[in-house]
């Protein structure tokens, strides 16, 4: 055991410098400590979240989120670490104009490399063993990476990190808020950092102005039903409100980040794992709608950006498509105008609206004569208006 760590008197039996230095040894960029207590402080803010709206990606019950024991009992400390993802090369990628060859969407940086929920869970896990090794004795754990209740930019502000921004994401002064998360449960009595680091964000409001949906609707007050990244990875059709907003964009949105002056003198992450795989950061948006499930698990398997399957992709690609008014792109959306999914056929009858065209227009409209369900014929009306028009125009024409 280190003299620093706990001994005769001590309250703790894992000093905060040695828990620092393990997590340095096995590859993690920060980490911080705090017991295993309440987070009161939270309740209102976790019910004002809910009355806007919840995404379905949080638990449901407020004191399972505010409560550690309530999901995993034995735990003492909560241990919060971080990751930083913007490479050197992800970064430029992220700045630079996409390839040729094609109409090409937009993925957000940290789906760029290798899925960092396996990436920080196995460091996790070295971690937990580097401090049971350390201490001599059997040490009990949980590791947590987007996989429990908690809220972990909180868990990660309370154990002294960082700061959480007006853009509700959680920074740190060496890394920005380019970092992912991760929440160590365990039965070890660790040194709390007793500290709270202050945001530095003054008047700022750069990534309130910047959001393209107006998500952030005050300083740490957001409305995550209205951002983008959720929208991209959202079940069913996007509501018609952020299609538009969405642009080229069909995983992630890093719009916030991007704004803020503090990402702008970040250190660049030493991780390889996370440096952009092949063609992913602009994918091109028609090999999409004919990749199969094959190639879909080939190219983006390994990737964060996986896990809702190749229909959520092939749906953001034709609101992309949409967006770029691409007449070359029509023959490759008019098929998902018969596909199986009804966000999908959807999707394609906005996506051939903003195209326009008379091709687009016949193939809408002869969809729209046969379409079953009710609310996606309603996507595809302004086929048939224009198509009422140019009847009756034709009738007065008519000697």
């Amino acid at each position: 055991m280190s003299p620093v760590d706990g001994g005769l008197g001590a309250d703790f039996e894992l000093s905060l410098f040695t828990l620092m230095k393990l997590s340095q040894k096995v590859g993690l960029d920060a980490a911080g400590a705090t017991p295993a207590e309440p987070f009161p402080e939270l309740v209102s803010l976790l019910q004002d979240y809910d009355k806007r709206g919840r995404t379905g990606f949080e638990a449901a019950n407020i004191e399972d989120r505010i409560q550690p024991k309530r999901w995993w009992a034995p735990a003492q400390s909560l241990i919060a670490v971080a990751l930083a993802y913007l490479t050197p090369q992800g970064q430029v990628t992220a700045h630079s104009h996409p390839p040729g060859r094609g109409p090409r969407g937009q993925v957000s940086v940290y789906a760029y490399g290798q899925d960092y929920h396996r990436v920080l869970h196995q460091r996790m896990e070295q971690l937990a063993l580097a401090i049971q090794d350390h201490l001599g004795r059997q040490v009990q754990y949980r590791i947590a990476v987007d996989t429990s209740p908690l809220v972990d930019r909180r868990v990660a502000e309370r154990a002294g990190l960082g700061w959480v921004g007006k853009n509700c994401m959680l920074f740190t002064s060496e890394h920005g808020s380019f970092v992912f998360l991760g929440t160590l449960l365990t039965d070890v009595v660790v040194e709390s950092a007793n500290t709270t680091v202050p945001a530095p964000c003054g008047t700022c409001t750069r990534c309130i102005d910047a959001c393209p949906t107006g998500a952030l609707l005050a300083p740490g007050v957001i409305d995550a039903t209205k951002c983008l990244s959720f929208s991209t990875q959202m079940k069913g059709s996007i509501p018609k409100d952020y299609r538009v907003a969405m642009g080229k964009r069909v995983w992630g949105c890093d719009t916030c980040q991007w704004a803020c002056p503090e990402n702008r003198k970040v250190c660049s992450s030493n991780h390889g794992e996370f440096n952009p795989t092949s063609e992913l950061a602009y994918p091109q948006l028609l090999e999409i709608l004919r990749w199969s499930n094959r190639e879909f698990a080939r190219r983006l398997g390994g990737t964060a950006a996986a896990w809702r399957g190749l229909h959520t992709w092939q749906r953001n690609a034709l609101i992309a498509l949409g967006n770029t008014r691409n007449p070359q792109s029509v023959p490759d959306v008019i098929p998902y105008l018969s596909h199986s999914r009804g966000e999908l056929r959807a999707s394609a009858a906005w996506a051939l609206e903003r195209i326009g065209g008379e091709q687009a227009r016949q193939a809408v409209h002869e969809r729209w004569q046969v379409e079953s369900e009710e609310w996606v014929k309603e996507e595809m009306l302004w086929a048939v208006a224009r198509y009422n028009s140019c009847t009756e125009e034709a009738d007065l024409l008519r000697p």
